[in-house]
């Protein structure tokens, strides 16, 4: 039986509020169903963890094409969506949390791995980003670094350019130069 929509934002606003720690028998009282319920609905509490997971790569995802709406090139694209990462780990920190612990931001199907795809496939097509990059390994390295700065280092221009550098062309550098993130 496929869950509802309303059943995995329930989980999803649950998990945000009070974390993953919490009881099983806790997390059935405060959702207000009995202990069978929840086995009967999400199996159980690893299962709940990865409903709710993936809930909340749909509201990250949503998020992120409203913000791609309004860049004007790959590099702002790619800018934005490095800071929209990073601005996650303040607004939903229990789910930052688990993704950066997990190291779930590396599966090739999460949000995270295909935005910036999306964007560099972009960027080479307009020749802001080098042709002859491995998306993979680039991604890979972007990823381990956005999840590992701390937030305070995420506005140091240095960082930025540091992460970035590997992929812009010299164009790519110039629009880069050109946005407020420089």
């Amino acid at each position: 039986m496929a869950l509802s929509e309303n059943k995995k934002r329930e989980l999803f606003e649950y998990y945000s509020q009070n974390g993953f720690r919490q009881p099983m028998d806790k997390i059935a009282d405060s959702l207000r169903i009995c202990h069978k319920t929840f086995f009967n609905r999400y199996c159980n509490k690893a299962k709940s963890v990865e409903i709710a997971w993936q809930y909340w790569q749909g509201v990250c995802q949503k998020k992120w094409i409203a913000l791609m709406q309004h860049c004007n090139h790959s590099v702002e694209a790619l800018t934005v969506t490095v800071f929209h990462f990073r601005s996650m780990s303040r607004e939903e920190p229990h789910y930052y949390e688990l993704t950066r612990d997990r190291r779930l931001y590396l599966g090739t199907d999460s949000f995270f791995y295909t935005a910036l795809k999306t964007v560099l496939e972009r960027g080479k097509q307009c020749f802001h980003i080098h042709e002859n990059l491995n998306e993979e390994t680039y991604i890979q390295f972007l990823l381990n670094n956005l999840f590992q700065i701390d937030v305070e280092e995420e506005r140091r221009p240095d960082v930025l350019r540091y992460v970035l550098l590997p992929a812009l062309t010299e164009r790519g550098m110039e629009l880069f130069m050109e946005t407020p993130f420089a």
